[in-house]
């Protein structure tokens, strides 16, 4: 199910989307706030066989390549995955030319709108690297709380919940 907004599409990785996958998860400015650092390709491709296995078995949720309407070009990825019992996590990555032009808000606005519509039995929640003070600026603004200040994977960080 692809998920569209004003300038981007978001569409399930599927078996031909590796190199675009790579790109973004091995880049070590772009991961720096998610996992402190770029991937390994051997990394990156046994991450790759969880989204495609993820993907196929689920309709409503799973991980996105996010492409650039105008160009058809892929930007970055975005997810929507189960976080413990109660709640689905929200997440999202984009090549740095792509920062600070409105398309984060636009990816959380509309991950969310998928979320309410499809998956509204559950609390909507984002995870955000206590230094990524981008990243939190633009999911408050599109009303995103933080409930808890925690240590996730190594990091401290801070989980937003939408209200």
């Amino acid at each position: 199910m692809e998920i569209q907004t004003k300038r981007l599409a978001l569409q399930k990785y599927k078996a031909s989307d590796f190199e675009a996958f790579c790109n973004i998860v091995c880049n070590d400015e772009v991961m720096k706030n998610i996992s402190g650092k770029g991937n390994t390709r051997i990394v990156a491709k046994e991450k790759f066989e969880w989204v495609l296995k993820t993907n196929q078995e689920n309709e409503y949720y799973g991980l996105y390549k996010v492409i650039l309407i105008e160009s058809s070009e892929v930007i970055g990825f975005a997810k929507i995955t189960p976080f413990e019992e109660d709640c689905y996590e929200i997440g999202y990555a984009l090549l740095p030319p792509f920062w600070r032009k409105g398309f984060t808000a636009e990816m959380i606005n509309n991950l969310t709108n998928h979320c309410m519509e499809y998956l509204s039995d559950k609390k909507i929640m984002a995870i955000v690297n206590i230094g990524n003070i981008a990243s939190l600026n633009v999911l408050e603004k599109c009303n995103y709380t933080i409930y808890e200040e925690t240590e996730f994977k190594g990091a401290s960080c801070y989980l937003l919940e939408y209200k």
